[in-house]
């Protein structure tokens, strides 16, 4: 049956990315393997109502430096009635051994559906985002659900955002707060950034209320803002809670930027406007160390998204590519999305895998590579995709 599964997938991959040759003969080489979170107490999640602000996202699956994937969803845990305000929810953390059973299972109390993930430090530490705090567990080697301790490290609203360093050395967490000191989508009062190291024991090296461009693109020493300057799309970094003291990078600020570390850059579209399909890596000094382009002259089109991640080196990474058809951009009429997938590049410009996933939006969906680049782990409502690449 999984042989099976295995065919239909890279038929399916076929028909999806139309004349992606390459990319198919590629992607056949790598493995792919998939289970269910239904068969561990998933559930689909409650539908927004209209207008409502539901929060901020959070990462919900990694991979640790022994190929094991985490992957998180919020369920309820009682039958009955429950409040808004007292809604009786759990965030599950599932661990799955790199052969994909399960190896343990930790459940966190929380207050509300949306919110709630997880994150691993560069020794494979657990934080949790749950119950408007971010925690650590208190003793990874010896994990057991019903005497799992976890320690409080920091406040998380539902409007709390959580960025990491690609290596997991540095998690910046901030918080928005209005004129009254209320937790606040938008920053209209007063901002409060902590930088956490978390390369053994999570400690603060500082807290600040200025961070560039909210501390969104980091590394473990800068805070990278794109686009900084409007009239030649720069791209310039500070040091962390330092706003007075900027480096400017011979990079364009256009299109989806993210540092793999302080010394490459992945542009996703890196000329949003002629250049949607177009995929680089960059140095510092500008150089570009290799190009690719999808098919920009033929149908359908295609257009490199805006969510991507990396290994701790920055030797592989793995971003999103939308599919459209119809539509003109010169009289400005929309397309129809009939594909997306997940490609996988080396530094060298060598796609390793192409995978399809849904085309609808999912507040459960998110991917993540492991640390040494072979692995990548998909979630997409409750289906992880794990795939393993030579």
């Amino acid at each position: 049956m999984h042989r099976s599964w295995q065919r239909n997938l890279a038929a399916f991959a076929m028909l999806l990315s139309g004349a992606c040759s390459s990319a198919c003969a590629q992607s056949q080489a790598a493995k792919v393997v998939k289970f269910k979170l239904e068969d561990y107490g998933w559930r689909p999640l409650p539908k927004q109502r209209r207008g409502e602000w539901a929060g901020t996202t959070s990462q919900l699956v990694s991979i640790d430096h022994n190929g094991r994937v985490l992957a998180g969803f919020t369920a309820r845990e009682e039958a009955g009635l429950a409040a808004r305000e007292h809604p009786k929810l759990s965030f599950h953390i599932l661990r799955f051994s790199s052969e994909g059973k399960l190896d343990f299972a930790l459940v966190v109390p929380t207050k509300d559906y949306f919110t709630n993930g997880l994150y691993l430090g560069p020794s494979d530490q657990i934080f949790a985002r749950a119950n408007d705090a971010l925690q650590v567990l208190s003793d990874k080697d010896k994990v057991r659900t019903e005497s799992a301790t976890w320690r409080w490290l920091v406040p998380c609203s539902s409007n709390c955002r959580i960025h990491q360093s690609p290596s997991r050395r540095t998690l910046i967490i901030s918080e928005s707060k209005d004129s009254s000191g209320r937790s606040t989508r938008w920053s209209t009062g007063e901002s409060t950034y902590t930088v956490f190291d978390t390369s053994s024991e999570p400690r603060v090296l500082r807290t600040c209320t200025k961070m560039a461009a909210y501390g969104e693109k980091i590394t473990d020493e800068f805070a990278y803002w794109p686009n900084y300057d409007r009239d030649d799309n720069r791209t310039v970094r500070f040091p962390f809670c330092d706003v007075d003291h900027l480096q400017e990078l011979s990079l364009p600020g256009l299109g989806g930027f993210f540092p793999l570390s302080d010394d490459a850059f992945l542009l996703l579209g890196a000329e949003f406007k002629n250049s949607p399909g177009e995929v680089k890596l960059v140095g510092s000094d500008g150089r570009v160390r290799f190009r690719h382009e999808m098919h920009k002259n033929d149908t359908p089109q295609y257009y490199a998204g805006f969510w991507a991640t990396s290994d701790e080196r920055g030797d592989r990474f793995a971003f999103t590519v939308d599919t459209w058809r119809g539509g003109s951009r010169s009289f400005d009429i929309s397309g129809k999305l009939v594909a997306r997938r997940i490609v996988v590049y080396s530094e060298s410009g060598q796609e390793l895998a192409s995978i399809p996933v849904s085309t609808m939006y999912h507040r459960d969906f998110d991917f993540s590579m492991s640390p040494d680049g072979h692995r990548l782990a998909i979630l997409d409502e409750d289906v992880v995709t794990i795939v393993d690449m030579q």
